[in-house]
This record gives structure tokens, C-alpha cells and sequence, in this order.
């Protein structure tokens, strides 16, 4: 790899082109065939994965502050999409899932979301994504690694 010259060859400003232009395909196509903001669609495919799941762990493994997540939340129980409940753990906290509407739309969504990742990873031979994602993995642990020794061992 070359030494970058300038911003648009930094590694993680094409990483995060990257990302932003998966995230405003994927945005385009389920906001017009389904009303789905990226955030909505990123909460709906966490919560399919891990429910049922806190508000506060919901926002943290999406990566956005717990007072934009309530409000994409709220949008989304208005639907008829997520349902909340109390936790049994903290009579004060609440756990969120998908309804069977939200369910039903992610059986919808994610085949679609499964062809756009095959779409984009067809520009790689299948040795070069088996490498792709080793390398993401050891980059992703080096960058936990970095953001836990600047905020005192947390890891993200």
C-alpha cells in the first residue's frame, strides 16, 4: 500500500466511502419499497439477531446516541414493527423485539440485503474475500484495541 498523499487515500476515508455508499444504496431501495431508514433497518436486523435486547444495547451495537435511537424506536413500535416489554432483571428497564409484522418484514429485507452484499464482494475472487474478511477481522480487533487504550480498556 502506498504512503496516502492526501485524505482521499487514508485507509479509513475509503473505508468509510466505502460504508457510505453500501449504506445509501441499501437506504435508496428500503426507504422506497419498504419506508426504511437505514437506521430502521440497521435496529430491525439487530433486534432479529440478538432479541430481545435493552434500548441502551440496542443504540450501542448500532452505533448511535441512545436519544436518536428512542426516537427511530418509538417510529418503528408506532408501526406496529417492535415490541416492547418490561425486563424482568430492572423492574425500570425495557426489552425490545421484533412483532410478527417485523419479523415478516425482515423475511422480506434481508434476502435483499444478502444479494447487495453478494452484488458488491463479485468485484472479488473467492480467495480475495476469504482474505477480505481475515483482514477485517485483524483490523477490527486492532481498532478495538486502539479505541479500549483511548478510553481506558473499553472496547467497542
Amino acid at each position: 500500500m502506498k504512503q496516502p498523499a492526501h485524505i482521499k487515500e487514508l485507509f479509513s476515508y475509503r473505508l468509510n466511502h466505502l460504508a457510505f455508499l453500501s449504506s445509501a444504496i441499501a437506504e435508496s431501495l428500503n426507504k422506497e419499497r419498504y419506508g426504511l431508514d437505514k437506521q430502521d433497518w440497521r435496529f430491525l436486523a439487530l433486534l432479529a439477531a440478538f432479541q430481545p435486547m435493552s434500548l441502551k444495547a440496542l443504540a450501542k451495537e448500532a452505533n448511535i446516541d441512545k436519544s436518536r435511537a428512542s426516537r427511530s424506536i418509538a417510529s418503528l413500535e408506532r408501526r406496529g414493527l417492535i415490541a416492547r416489554r418490561a425486563d424482568d432483571r430492572d423492574g425500570r428497564g425495557i426489552q425490545l423485539s421484533l412483532s410478527p409484522e417485523g419479523e415478516a418484514l425482515y423475511a422480506q429485507v434481508f434476502p435483499l440485503a444478502l444479494s447487495r452484499n453478494e452484488d458488491l464482494l463479485d468485484a472479488l475472487s473467492p480467495a480475495e474475500k476469504e482474505q477480505l474478511d481475515f483482514m477485517l477481522d485483524k483490523l477490527l480487533y486492532r481498532a478495538r484495541v486502539m479505541f479500549g487504550s483511548l478510553h481506558g480498556g473499553r472496547k467497542r
